[in-house]
């Protein structure tokens, strides 16, 4: 680079960056001799405290105590301002922050500043209020992966070590926090490559609202359509009074939110989109239904009703079972399995929907397969509800915080449509709705597709790199000890790739995210 060029950059520079440019090593040889007369005077005074103990036998006063303290807050304070200055001038030198992705707003965030260093090793993990003891305490109970369960490609790069449990105080063991997901190189999913199974994974089922942090992390979910735990009998009689009120209740009855089921009406205007999409593209008159996972049965009961469907539900948790049967008359005989699942007697089916099981799916590969082999030929599969990676990628959402202990797999729309088709499943018609995707797709022979270009692969991956480093920064204060080996090349990555930067006062803060669309709605966000 030729000496005017050089000239014309330092020129852009501002002001500030200048300074530290030309000021900078001399004020750095200055904080590195002040921290070192500081180390040598606090070792100097511990001699001497020694000294003094050893040979009068008496302790030291309090005032020592205090002096020494103080001598390693000096101490401390002066090393974070010295890795302050350090990141100043790395960015300086390197022109500051990189330029800003398309849709990314410069301005600062109004979080709280990111500090500088952290201590570890941060805080363990209690268990689950109920005390119930885990049933894998050996650990033998991990799916260990050497390779994409949903296509099968074997390359891949780990993106993120731990799930959400490393954000929170609860956990059912201190194994359960790292789950290693991995991007796959051949289909482009994010898949945990090390997931519970078996009783683990049901462990965390139970205890559903303690290890998903959901609604301040207790042990009750107060949605009755969303309720993970068993009902009492006082449950029941209270969701059939409630059910009896019907679904469209007027506001101007007056009825208070406890005497009737709002979440019915809710769910109906929410799933009126899918229903209008399967009737438009699928037409299934007459067609045998099974869904999958559905929150009141808004989508089966208007197959039935408006195409005389012939429907088989699924549902996830006891109240939604108890639900489908009080309020549209459904009986189903169990609810999904997220480890070995089978498709329940009524088949071969010629639609079959799946509200959010994609992304929970601890064998999707047989899941899938399942799914083809009690299909009719040329049926459809429509799943709806599968998040979209873009609200952590481009938005403010901490990949950490999203990925909860039930979540093994994230995907953008092409790793979407890639996956399916590994799985012989050929997309018809593919969407992203309020940061979800919902996608139709039509069971054939062969669905050709393509791994992911060197190119996308590339750009896929520095994007989860900067999620990681921007989730670890974001980490609640309580809990980012837990962080403290990972932080300062966290800061510093973030600072290059221009997601944080120092504001006038010198404090590191995040540069505000600007995301694409709606943001995905809330009241249904419990369900993990």
């Amino acid at each position: 680079m030729s000496l005017a060029t050089r000239i014309r950059q330092l020129g852009r520079l501002p002001a500030q960056a200048l300074r530290l440019l030309v000021h900078g090593p001399s004020l750095l040889d200055g904080i590195r001799s002040a921290l070192a007369r500081q180390q040598r005077l606090s070792a100097d005074l511990a001699d001497r405290i020694r000294m003094v103990e050893k040979y009068t036998g008496r302790t030291i006063p309090k005032r020592l105590e205090h002096l020494d303290e103080g001598v390693r807050e000096v101490r401390d304070e002066m090393r974070e301002r010295l890795t302050a200055i350090n990141l100043r001038l790395s960015q300086a030198s390197s022109g500051g922050p990189s330029a800003p992705r398309s849709g990314r707003s410069s301005a600062l965030s109004g979080g709280g500043a990111i500090p500088l260093t952290v201590e570890g090793p941060g805080p363990g993990w209690r268990r689950p209020a109920d005390g119930a003891p885990h049933p894998d305490p050996d650990g033998r109970e991990w799916l260990l992966l050497d390779h994409c369960p949903y296509c099968g490609h074997r390359e891949r790069t780990l993106v993120l070590e731990w799930n959400k449990l490393i954000l929170i105080e609860v956990a059912p063991d201190d194994t359960s926090a790292r789950y290693d997901y991995s991007l796959c190189h051949g289909c482009g999913v994010v898949y945990a490559a090390r997931r519970p199974t078996g009783r683990r994974f049901t462990y965390l089922l139970e205890h559903f609202g303690e290890v998903t942090a959901k609604q301040g992390g207790g042990a009750a979910i107060a949605n009755p359509l969303l309720n993970p735990y068993p009902l009492s009998e006082a449950d029941r009689d209270q969701l059939t009074r409630m059910a009896e009120q019907g679904i469209f209740v007027s506001e101007h009855r007056g009825l208070r939110k406890t005497d009737y089921l709002e979440g019915l009406v809710k769910d109906r205007f929410e799933n009126s989109v899918h229903v209008d999409l399967l009737g438009m593209l699928v037409a299934p008159r007459g067609a045998r239904v099974l869904e999958l996972r559905p929150r009141a049965g808004t989508i089966a009961e208007s197959l039935r009703r408006l195409f005389d469907a012939r429907v088989t539900v699924v549902p996830m948790w006891e109240s939604q079972r108890f639900l489908l049967k009080a309020v549209y008359g459904f009986d189903s005989t169990g609810l999904v399995d997220f480890d070995h699942f089978q498709v329940p007697a009524g088949g071969p089916y010629d639609l079959i929907i799946g509200n959010h099981m994609l992304t929970h799916m601890l064998r999707p590969d047989e899941f899938l397969r399942e799914l083809r082999e009690n299909l009719a030929p040329g049926g459809y599969v429509y799943f709806y509800n599968e998040p979209q990676d873009l609200e952590y990628l481009e938005g403010g959402q901490s990949v950490i915080a999203h990925l909860n202990p039930l979540h093994v797999h994230s995907f953008d729309q092409a790793a979407l449509t890639r996956m399916l088709a590994a799985n012989g499943f050929e997309t018809v018609f593919v969407k992203g709705r309020y940061q979800n995707h919902l996608c139709l797709a039509r069971q054939v022979d062969a669905a050709p597709w393509l791994p992911m270009s060197q190119d996308e692969r590339a750009e896929r991956l520095s994007d989860l790199r900067r999620a990681r480093d921007r989730a670890v920064l974001k980490a609640p204060e309580a809990f980012r000890g837990r962080f403290a080996g990972e932080w300062t090349a966290a800061i510093e990555r973030a600072l290059g790739a221009g997601d944080i930067e120092f504001d006038p006062k010198g404090q590191l803060r995040f540069v505000a995210p600007r995301m694409r669309g709606p943001k995905r709605r809330s009241l249904f966000d419990e369900e993990g």
